[in-house]
């Protein structure tokens, strides 16, 4: 579904510099601009569609009932836990490095790439892969534009590059043993709760399976790991080659192809 078009409009307090970018947004996705003219939420939705993008003092995605914004999510916490001491489970897996060259090929929200950016440093690298070209500039404009009270996190989240393309697309382009680590977290085909945040990127986002084809390339093009999140019960695992480290105590578990101990 990430070919619908988006309808661009500012918030009801409209403003030149609100105007202006909506203009540069609806140029970036290949959305289109309208008025507001003083009309609700529900009357533009009424009469234009959804997705529709207001742009105010937040930039938010509106799908139906539910609405879509960038903001470092978890990251906030885990970068804080990390700085505390506390192990981060992504990390442990992924056995990210400071001076990490680290390709994020599911970039959604980009928590993870934000706390990869922290790990890695300022002599590493974080780029997240997102095919949605709505979600990807979105996202890219709050990493470089959302402040929070955590410096590690805003130094974090400007170091993340964001790429528009798909993720096997990308994956081919990239020279051998180029990065150290490629990650996956593709969007779960089945949700345990709905979530307000989810629910737009499950409209605009990409939800194929990871195709054997991206694990061979990324296989090909990390220096030390391979590393996928899925539903404990998956069986995607099995089916792309993915081993599972320790059974896991909660909904989610993560599989491991290191290629060091392979010898790939």
């Amino acid at each position: 579904m990430q070919n619908r078009p988006i309808t661009v409009t500012t918030g009801l307090k409209v403003r030149d510099e609100y105007v202006e970018q909506a203009h540069v947004y609806a140029e970036a996705i290949g959305g289109t601009y309208v008025e507001r003219k003083k009309r609700g939420l529900g009357k533009m939705q009424e009469i234009y569609g959804d997705p529709l993008l207001v742009v105010s003092e937040r930039v938010k995605l509106h799908i139906g009932d539910e609405e879509f914004f960038f903001h470092p999510s978890m990251a906030n916490t885990r970068i804080k836990r990390l700085k505390s001491g506390d192990n981060d489970i992504v990390i442990e897996y992924t056995d990210a490095r400071p001076g990490d060259v680290i390709l994020d090929c599911t970039l959604g929200l980009g928590s993870d790439s934000i706390v990869f950016a922290h790990v890695a440093g300022e002599t590493g690298r974080v780029i997240g892969v997102e095919s949605s070209p709505v979600i990807a500039y979105i996202v890219q404009r709050g990493l470089k534009e959302v402040t929070v009270d955590v410096k590690a996190v805003n130094e974090a989240m400007r170091r993340v590059e964001v790429v528009c393309a798909d993720h096997l697309d990308y994956l081919r382009s990239l020279p051998d043993k180029s990065v150290d680590i490629v990650y996956f977290d593709p969007m779960f085909r089945r949700t345990v709760e709905k979530s307000q945040a989810m629910e737009p990127m499950r409209v605009l986002g990409n939800d194929r399976p990871v195709e054997l084809a991206a694990i061979e390339e990324a296989k090909r093009v990390a220096r030390r790991r391979v590393v996928m999140k899925e539903r404990w019960y998956s069986k995607e695992f099995a089916r792309l080659g993915f081993q599972i480290l320790r059974k896991s105590s909660g909904s989610t578990n993560y599989g491991v192809i290191d290629l060091e101990e392979a010898g790939i």
